[in-house]
């Protein structure tokens, strides 16, 4: 800010005195300068004040100037505005977060009630197919019981026949004999024997029937038989009263029964059997 006062003469002395009303009421100091710079003033309006004095003579005349700071470019009418839009749009976006953010929330936790929901149920399951399985493993250890039953006892019994036979031999050949003979040779060879044996096999093992008839479909009833007993782990001596054949014709058997199968001679026809 620069101001001046008409002086006549070289002999006198000018002195300024200065204020901005808007700042301090009071007078600045006096001083020679004519010029002052005003710093670090606030945006608005503004009246700059100056007098001087003449020797000790003090101008009744008060120059002002009145002047303007405008605003910075981020306090402008336009930068309010954009940052009320600004705002406004955070608090939309805010909102929307928290709505997302929460929607997520609450499917995260429905998604683990559902997992944990999910997994009580596979447990649920899981106890109960080992509770079937475990039912099922009685049953088959049960009807395996009674299977291993049925065989000794026609095992048993095929043995006591066979040994009434042979000693029906030692003695004399009468009618008598001869019908006691023909009536245990019907026992020997008595078909119901085998079907109780056969029905009782089928319900340990109900599937070997079938698996061995679509491996070997020329294997004859007698065949099958054979099978039966080799699958349950027989020697040709327990097999042998089974047949009411010797164990030699049991060899026999089971020799023509590996051709059939087209073994080798280093394949187990016991193993082969059991594994079907």
């Amino acid at each position: 800010m620069n101001y001046s006062a008409p002086s006549y003469s070289s002999l006198n002395t000018v002195m300024y005195q200065y204020r901005v009303l808007e700042l301090n009421e009071s007078w600045s100091n006096w001083v020679k300068d004519t010029s002052v710079e005003l710093k670090n003033l606030s945006y608005g309006d503004y009246t700059f004040e100056v007098r001087s004095r003449v020797n000790e003579t003090i101008s009744s005349n008060i120059d002002n100037y009145s002047f303007t700071i405008a605003r910075p470019y981020y306090l402008t009418n336009l930068a309010i505005a954009i940052y009320i839009v600004l705002l406004i749009l955070l608090v939309i976006a805010l909102n929307g977060f928290y709505i997302w953010y929460f929607k997520r929330q609450k499917e995260r936790a429905l998604l683990k009630q559902q997992k944990e929901l999910e997994l009580k149920n596979l447990t649920n399951e899981k106890n109960l197919i080992e509770l079937r399985n475990a039912k099922l493993r009685s049953d088959i250890e049960h009807r395996n019981k009674e299977l291993a039953i049925s065989t000794m006892a026609m095992i048993k019994k095929n043995e006591t026949l066979n040994e009434l036979k042979e000693e029906l031999n030692n003695l004399p050949k009468t009618v008598e004999s001869k019908s006691l003979k023909k009536m245990l040779d019907k026992n020997l060879n008595s078909k119901q024997d085998w079907l109780t044996f056969e029905e009782a096999f089928n319900n340990a093992d109900k599937d070997f029937f079938k698996k061995i008839k679509e491996l070997h479909p020329s294997l004859t009833s007698g065949d099958l038989r054979l099978c039966v007993y080799l699958r349950l782990n027989l020697s040709s001596k327990e097999i042998a009263p089974l047949l009411n054949i010797s164990p030699r014709s049991v060899e026999i058997k089971r020799y023509r029964l590996r051709k059939k199968l087209d073994l080798s001679r280093e394949d187990s026809l016991t193993s082969y059997i059991v594994e079907i």
